[in-house]
Parts: structure tokens; C-alpha cells; sequence
């Protein structure tokens, strides 16, 4: 499966203090470098941001198995 079709089976939200929800969008440059290399873009991160009040998440690569290491 390429990443286009993996990028299209999740939708990602974040629930508000209000109890509504807020869809996030990946947050990058305009014509990132990992726009040719998607397997590099994931072990760097992910940036999401919500569509309504503009808090952010990111997600990172854990190791194989289990969780991310602690920071």
C-alpha cells in the first residue's frame, strides 16, 4: 500500500475543552524535501494542526513493537 492510500484511511481530531471535535491537517513546508521520500518524512515526524483553534500534535515513529522512547 503507497502512502497516498494509507494517508487516506485515517482522519485525525482532537477533542475541545467544549466538547466538540476539531480535525487536524499535517502541518509542512510547501514542497518539503519528503515530499519525494515518504518513508524519511515518518521517521522525522509528523506535524498535525487543528483546522479550528490551531493546536498542534506531532507524531513520531516508536520502536519496532512499542512505544516511543521518553524524551
Amino acid at each position: 500500500m503507497d502512502q497516498a492510500s494509507m494517508d487516506h484511511m485515517l482522519r485525525l481530531q482532537h477533542r475541545h475543552r467544549d466538547g466538540s471535535w476539531g480535525d487536524m491537517v499535517e502541518d509542512r513546508p510547501h514542497h518539503a524535501a519528503a515530499d519525494h521520500d515518504p518513508e524519511r518524512r515518518w521517521t522525522l515526524g509528523r506535524i498535525f494542526r487543528c483546522t479550528s483553534c490551531e493546536e498542534a500534535v506531532t507524531l513520531v515513529p516508536g520502536d519496532e513493537g512499542g512505544a516511543a522512547p521518553e524524551r
